[in-house]
Formats: C-alpha cells, structure tokens, sequence
C-alpha cells in the first residue's frame, strides 16, 4: 500500500507551520517564547515524519509503474530536493535544539526562509507528480 501522499502531506505541513513559526519568532515576536517553542514542538515531529516520507518514498518509486508513467524531469528534483529536505529538518532541529531561544536573529530568520523555500519545491514537484497520475 502507498503511504507516501499520507506522510508526506502531514510533513512538508508540519515543516512548513514549524520554519514560518521560526520566522515569525525571529522577526517580530520575539517576546513571545510560545512561537518559539510551538515551532520547536513541531520540528521534531516533522524530523521523524520526513525519514519516513523519504524512505516511503523510496518504496513507491521502486515500483514498476512509478518507473514507466513518472517522467524524469519531475522525478528526479522531488526524490532529491526530498532528501536534502529531511537532511536539513533534522540538522536544523538539532540546532535549535541546542541554542533554542539564544539563537542570534539573523541565523534564525535565515535557517527559517531557507527551510520554507527547500519545502515549497518539494510539495510543488510532488503535486505535478501527482497529477499525472490522477
């Protein structure tokens, strides 16, 4: 059974919510350590749930119709742009996790806008990938 769409919805949501959460707290909010700690709470759900969109992910583009229909020029950024997604969730998460709120206001608005530009090309190809299918 295909538990990518499943996951993977419920992740770049997560990613996303969590790096405009970030934003938010390292732009104008930064009283409110709530913001902050919201952001937090969800980059850990988001670091567990993007190793399993990925590796997910790897299971449905093994399969031989995946092969065939999906052309390469979708294909190719979504698997790759995936995996450097999940990569920096998690190194972004252990970061944070350390320097939590005494992150200086340039790193966290940069490591914040990085974030929600690798998630928009990921959730984009992923779309064109599925409308090709459906």
């Amino acid at each position: 059974m295909n538990y990518h769409p499943l996951i993977i919805y419920f992740t770049i949501g997560t990613i996303i919510y969590t790096f405009v959460a970030y934003g938010l707290y390292f732009s104008f909010l930064n009283r409110h350590s709530f913001v902050f700690y919201y952001g937090l709470v969800n980059h850990a759900i988001s670091s567990v749930l993007s190793v399993l969109a990925v590796i997910t992910g790897f299971s449905v583009a093994g399969t031989q119709y995946i092969q065939q229909k999906a052309p390469f020029i979708f294909l190719f950024p979504h698997k790759w742009l995936g995996i450097m997604l999940a990569l920096y969730t998690i190194l972004t998460f252990v970061f944070f996790w350390i320097k939590q709120t005494e992150t200086s206001r340039k790193v966290g608005l940069v490591l914040s806008v990085l974030g929600v530009f690798i998630a928009v090309p990921v959730l984009v190809f992923g779309w064109l990938l599925r409308l090709i299918f459906f």
